[in-house]
């Protein structure tokens, strides 16, 4: 949490710890009270008591609000925080004030993977539902040899980037963890524009690099044009979806100023 005024809540994107977003909590607490949240089973949080769905996120974001006592707030989501956010955006869009969505995940049809791919994690996400086969998953990430390929096969076969060290994240994995990225991969995978779809009311700022090699540029923008009345855009060309190293504050002062202009 950083700074005071109106209520930020920052929706977490995919394997996040707190650390990961403790630069951009303290850029947007420059003009919010910004809060940051770990998904359930990740880091200190407690895990959901049922299974894990972007639903369930959604009530959380508004149950941080209540516990600030703000009866509206802003929302920043980036990559799944964005399917996060239009959940939320979905379940109570009368209590959101202004929505950044930077490099939003808006649908599997935006998705920039191959047929093959996508076939391949349907499968690996298939083959890991049974608690043996997920109970043999922990092993693996357990094993420093093992776990590397993992890695690989999250970063080439599924994309995935992250400023964090992978492997090392992974061997952090809880089985509660585990549950949680599965039921989000799985969301990734099902979930289509449709199931996203407003129209509303918020003014909208989106954010994303036009080489973003994960998510389809043009299908995002399109999304958040159809779904949104007012958009502000911020175009970027960085050739990554999330940054290869930790961004700073400097970094954001330079890229993000965007986050504490707009809306106005």
């Amino acid at each position: 949490m950083a700074g005071d005024g109106e209520l930020a809540v920052i929706v977490p994107a995919t394997i996040s710890l707190v650390e990961d977003w403790e630069a951009m909590t303290r850029f947007v607490g420059r003009r919010f009270q910004a809060v940051f949240f770990e998904l359930p089973g990740h880091g200190e949080s407690r895990p959901y008591v049922g299974p894990f769905s972007s639903g369930l996120v959604a009530q959380t974001v508004l149950e941080v609000a209540d516990a600030f006592g703000a009866e509206t707030f802003t929302l920043v989501g980036f990559s799944f925080g964005g399917l996060l956010a239009l959940r939320t955006l979905q379940r109570a869009q009368h209590r959101v004030r202004r929505v950044a969505l930077l490099s939003p995940f808006v649908g599997s049809d935006g998705l920039k993977r191959s047929g093959a791919e996508t076939a391949m994690l349907r499968a690996t996400v298939a083959a890991l539902e049974p608690e043996f086969a997920r109970l043999g998953m922990l092993a693996v990430l357990r094993n420093p040899a093992t776990v590397a390929v993992v890695d690989w096969y999250m970063r080439s076969v599924g994309g995935f980037e992250t400023s964090a060290d992978l492997s090392a994240r992974l061997r952090g994995f809880t089985a509660s963890t585990l549950d949680v990225f599965l039921a989000q991969v799985r969301e990734v995978l099902t979930t289509s524009v449709e199931d996203l779809a407003g129209p509303f009311e918020a003014p909208c700022l989106f954010g994303m690099s036009r080489n973003d090699p994960l998510l389809d540029f043009e299908t995002s923008r399109r999304f958040v044009h159809a779904q949104f009345a007012r958009v502000e855009e911020v175009v970027w060309d960085w050739p990554y979806h999330a940054p290869p190293k930790p961004l700073a504050l400097a970094d954001y002062d330079r890229d993000h100023r965007a986050l504490l202009e707009f809306d106005l």
